[in-house]
C-alpha cells in the first residue's frame, strides 16, 4: 500500500489545517441545517474525515456489482404477496407500526393500485472485515438494505474536492485515480426525473416529503439542483405530513392534488419511524398517497420489501433461488450475508438467544425499522433480550452476527471530539435506482456511494445521529 497515513500529520499544525479544511467543507457544499424551518435557514459543516480512508479498489467493484444484483432481488420480493406475507406472519401481531403499513399496502393492493409503476431510491450498506484465511484483502458483509429515504447522496458527492484540498495542504501525493468522481445525486435526480416523465403531465410535480426540524435539507436541495440542471420543467415542492394532512385530496381520477398541485412523484424523506405517525391522521395521509396515481418513491410494497425481518429470511438456505435462477448471482449475494436468525416464542430460536446471552458482544439485535439509532449491542443487548425473550416482542427481531470490522485511522472533523488521530472503521452504502412495474424492471443502475467512518467503540453509524463522518475512499492495491 502506498505510505500514506493520518499519523503522519504533526500535532502542531493539525488545529491550522482543521480550520482549513473546514472552511473549504463548507464552500463545496458539506452542510447540514441547525435551524428549524426559519428563513434565512443555517447551516454549519457536516461532521466528516481530515483524509480519505485506504481501501481496496476491489471492495467498490464488488460492492457496486452485487447491488445492482439486490435491486432485482428486492423488486421481486415486493411483488411477491404470499412471501411477504409469510415472512412478516410473526411479527405484524406484535408490532402495531409494522401492521400499520401492511394494512395501507393490503388496502390498496385489495382496491386494484391506480399506479402500477415504482420508483425506489435505493442504498445498499456495507461493512469490510479481514478475510477468515488471514490473507490480504477484505471482505464484503452486508448490513442492511435501505429502501426508504437513503439520504447523504448529495453532501457526500463535495468530499472528493475537499479531500483533494485537505491531501494538497498535508503534502501528500495523489493520482487522480485513487480518489474517483462520485456524484450520486445525479443518478438519484435522474431516477426522479424519468419518473417525472413516465406519469405523463409536464405541469405536474414532484413532492419532496420532509419533516421539520430537518437538518438534511441541503442534501435534498443537491437532488433539487440535478432535477433542475436535467430538466426544469420537472418542478419540485416541499411538504411536511402536517402540511398534507391540511392540503391534499384526491381528484375525480385518484390525481393527488396539493394545494394547486397536481403530484407525479411522491418522494419520501419523512416517515420511517413511529414518532412521524402521533396520531390517526398520519396513516390516513399514507393511505391516501398510496391510492393515488402518483408515483410512489418508494411504494408500500417497496417499503416493507426493506423490513429486516425479510432480510432475515433471504438469508436463509434455498430462499434466494425463489427469486433469482442463476446460481452464479445466487452465490455471489449469498456471499456477502452474515448470520442472521429469527427470533420465535415457540422454542426454536432457544440455542441462539442462550448463545446471544451468553456473547453479547458477538450479535447485534434490530427490529423493523429505518433511521438509525434502534439496534441494541453488548450488555443493553443482554438485558433487553433477557428483558423480552418470553414475550410475543420477541418476535418482531432479529439477531445477527457482529461483523469484524477493518480498522485503520484517521482523524474525526465533529463537534466534542478531539482533533487526535484515532482508531475508526468504515461503513460503504451504494446508492441505485430502480424503475419498475410488476412485470418489467424499467431502470436498475447504481450510482455512486456514501463512506461513513466512525470510531470502532462506537455501536450506530447514523450521519445525523452524531455517529459518524462523511469520508472518501482512498483506492489502493492490496
Amino acid at each position: 500500500m502506498m505510505d500514506y497515513h493520518s499519523d503522519m500529520i504533526a500535532e502542531d499544525v493539525v488545529g491550522e489545517m482543521i480550520r482549513r479544511v473546514t472552511g473549504m467543507a463548507m464552500l463545496y457544499g458539506v452542510q447540514k441545517t441547525v435551524t428549524n424551518w426559519e428563513f434565512p435557514e443555517q447551516q454549519e459543516a457536516m461532521p466528516f474525515t481530515l483524509f480519505p480512508s485506504l481501501m481496496p479498489a476491489e471492495v467498490f467493484t464488488r460492492t457496486r456489482r452485487v447491488h445492482i444484483m439486490f435491486q432485482t432481488l428486492i423488486y421481486r420480493v415486493a411483488n411477491d404477496h404470499e412471501f411477504m406475507k409469510k415472512c412478516l406472519k410473526d411479527v405484524l401481531p406484535v408490532d402495531d407500526f409494522t401492521q400499520e403499513f401492511w394494512n395501507i399496502y393490503n388496502t390498496v393492493r385489495e382496491e386494484g393500485p391506480a399506479q402500477e409503476i415504482t420508483l425506489t431510491l435505493s442504498r445498499d450498506d456495507f461493512m469490510m472485515e479481514p478475510k477468515a484465511d488471514g490473507s490480504k484483502g477484505q471482505d464484503v458483509k452486508q448490513v442492511e438494505f435501505n429502501t426508504f429515504a437513503s439520504g447523504a447522496g448529495g453532501v457526500i458527492g463535495a468530499m472528493r474536492d475537499v479531500h483533494r484540498y485537505s491531501l494538497n495542504v498535508a503534502g501528500f501525493p495523489l493520482k487522480e485515480d485513487q480518489l474517483p468522481e462520485n456524484c450520486p445525486s445525479k443518478g438519484l435526480a435522474k431516477g426522479l426525473v424519468k419518473a417525472w416523465q413516465l406519469y405523463g403531465n409536464d405541469r405536474a410535480v414532484v413532492l419532496f416529503v420532509v419533516g421539520i426540524p430537518e437538518p438534511n435539507s441541503p442534501d435534498q436541495r443537491w437532488l433539487e439542483r440535478h432535477m433542475f440542471e436535467s430538466e426544469p420543467r420537472a418542478r419540485v415542492i416541499y411538504r411536511t405530513f402536517d402540511q398534507l394532512i391540511q392540503a391534499s385530496k384526491l381528484g375525480e381520477n385518484k390525481e393527488l392534488l396539493v394545494d394547486d398541485y397536481e403530484v407525479a412523484v411522491v418522494y419520501y424523506r419523512y416517515g420511517y419511524s413511529p414518532k412521524h405517525y402521533p396520531t390517526r391522521k398520519e396513516y390516513d395521509l399514507r393511505l391516501k398517497m398510496e391510492r393515488s396515481r402518483a408515483i410512489k418513491c418508494p411504494s408500500m410494497a417497496s417499503h416493507l420489501a426493506g423490513c429486516k425481518k425479510i432480510q432475515q429470511v433471504l438469508a436463509e438456505p434455498r430462499v434466494l433461488e425463489r427469486f433469482i435462477s442463476d446460481p452464479v448471482t445466487v452465490a455471489e449475494i449469498r456471499s456477502v450475508f452474515v448470520g442472521l436468525y429469527r427470533l420465535n416464542q415457540d422454542g426454536s430460536s432457544s440455542a441462539v438467544i442462550e448463545k446471544a446471552l451468553a456473547n453479547p458482544d458477538q450479535f447485534v439485535m434490530k427490529p423493523q425499522r429505518e433511521g438509525g439509532g434502534n439496534n441494541h449491542f453488548g450488555a443493553e443487548l443482554k438485558s433487553f433480550l433477557e428483558k423480552i425473550k418470553n414475550t410475543q416482542e420477541l418476535s418482531s427481531w432479529i439477531l445477527m452476527d457482529r461483523i469484524r470490522v477493518v480498522e485503520h485511522r484517521n482523524r474525526l472533523i465533529r463537534v466534542g471530539l478531539g482533533p487526535e488521530c484515532r482508531d475508526v472503521c468504515s461503513e460503504l452504502g451504494i446508492f441505485g435506482v430502480h424503475l419498475s412495474t410488476p412485470g418489467e424492471e424499467l431502470e436498475n443502475f447504481e450510482c455512486g456511494w456514501l463512506l461513513r467512518t466512525k470510531p470502532v467503540e462506537a455501536n450506530e453509524g447514523g450521519l445525523f445521529s452524531g455517529f459518524s463522518c462523511l469520508d472518501s475512499p482512498f483506492f489502493v492495491d492490496v
